[in-house]
């Protein structure tokens, strides 16, 4: 997937996007809602996802951060935005951008973001209609300065070749389903399974 780089944020335009179309353990007739993902990077700012999905009958019920919105209708981000490091960060926000955090080289090891540094990531909220279909969707943006303190290196903006997917799911809602942009060949659904990430090759637009 080719990820932009743009000069400043006025010239974001033409991103490319992808379908996350992969739902591989679901099974016929089930729940697959349509749904996108496309990322960009801003030069002295940072990395930005932008993920919706056209989504019926979505469930909102977590309300704190790091609460387990990946039971609600949910749309995730997880990348490995430093070359040559293996830990990658999971970022997993509800319709009313409630999110978790957290960072590690697998399942196992996962650390929650909070408990390392005081900063954020940016989360916006969005609502897209098209063709009179209505969906839910989110902006992650991760600064230059985040990055930087949890890898402990000074983290810019540039062309490089990064590993990571995005997912959609809803464990518990009345339609569960879990979806990948990058398939995941596991026979049951596993997200933290950074050997089915695929490449993102950060480029200067």
């Amino acid at each position: 997937m080719i990820a932009p780089i743009f000069k400043c944020a006025e010239n974001i335009k033409d991103f490319p996007v992808g379908e996350i179309s992969n739902f591989p353990w679901e099974k016929d007739g089930a729940s697959h809602p349509e749904s996108y993902a496309a990322i960009f990077a801003v030069e002295g700012d940072g990395i930005h996802a932008v993920l919706w999905s056209f989504e019926e009958d979505v469930l909102c019920s977590c309300t704190k951060r790091d609460d387990p919105v990946y039971t609600d209708s949910c749309l995730e981000l997880f990348l490995m935005p430093i070359e040559g490091d293996n830990r990658y960060i999971n970022f997993e926000v509800n319709k009313n951008g409630v999110y978790l955090s957290q960072i590690g080289t697998c399942r196992g090891d996962r650390v929650f973001i909070k408990s390392l540094t005081c900063l954020e990531p940016i989360i916006k909220t969005m609502e897209i209609t098209e063709n009179g279909k209505t969906a839910w969707g989110c902006e992650i943006t991760l600064p230059e300065r985040l990055i930087s303190e949890l890898y402990g290196t000074d983290f810019n903006i540039g062309e490089s070749t990064v590993k990571g997917n995005f997912y959609k799911c809803a464990e518990l809602s009345k339609n569960p389903h879990f979806g990948t942009f990058f398939p995941v060949n596991t026979q049951k659904p596993d997200f933290h399974r950074p050997e089915f990430f695929g490449e993102i090759k950060f480029r200067k637009a």
